[in-house]
């Protein structure tokens, strides 16, 4: 099912949507780190993740 996520960091409008949880989860941090110099772990992400 495609799902897509949506940075919470203000200013950001970065924005993914992709057919698994999984390929939002790595693409998330991979902005993450690379953007905002963060790590989040795959929890934190899954939680925040909208089935479209």
């Amino acid at each position: 099912m495609p799902a897509q996520f949506e940075c919470f960091q203000d200013g950001c409008n970065f924005m993914v949507r992709a057919d698994s949880d999984e390929e939002v989860v790595h693409l998330v941090q991979e902005h993450a780190q690379f953007v905002h110099d963060i790590s989040l772990d795959s929890d934190t992400i899954e939680s925040e993740i909208e089935q479209t």
